[in-house]
């Protein structure tokens, strides 16, 4: 990894100290566009240390951020911070990154999907657009396929 994205790294990483959460986001775009997929492994240790509040302000942060100026890079930042997250989120943080799961361009991990999909069923059925993306890649994950089932079932009552 070169000097310069090591560089970007220091400062998301000094950004997130201070709170600076949607630079810090912008940083971390910045270092996966110098970097590569490479450019990120250094920084997703200290990310899965921080407390949940800022993790999921981080999160929402990515996620305006791709509102504004999204793209292939944003994506893969965005999923790859997604298995850091805790079990439990809010019900709309849940609908952002299931809107994200179905338009990006980078598949978030199957278990993560999983994840986000069992959330929220608790809370109601799903969009037509996320039964898609679990057909989809459903054959990746028994607990998905499961998933899908009791979706499809739900949306037919």
């Amino acid at each position: 990894m070169s000097g310069p994205v090591m560089e970007q790294l220091d400062r998301v990483a000094e950004r997130i100290a201070r709170g600076e959460l949607d630079a810090a986001a912008a940083g971390l775009v910045a270092a996966r566009r110098a970097g590569g997929g490479a450019g990120l492994r250094p920084l997703l240790e200290p990310i899965a240390t921080l407390p949940e509040p800022q993790l999921l302000a981080l999160v929402r942060a990515l996620l305006r951020l791709r509102r504004d100026d999204g793209g292939w890079h944003t994506d893969s930042v965005l999923g790859a911070l997604c298995p850091l997250l805790p079990q439990d989120l809010p019900a709309d943080l849940v609908a952002e990154l299931l809107t994200f799961a179905v338009d990006s361009s980078y598949d978030i991990p199957v278990l993560t999907l999983a994840r986000l999909v069992a959330q929220q069923l608790r809370q109601g059925a799903l969009p037509p657009a996320v039964l898609a993306v679990m057909e989809r890649r459903k054959r990746e994950s028994l607990w998905l396929r499961e998933l899908a089932a009791t979706a499809a079932a739900r949306a037919m009552r």
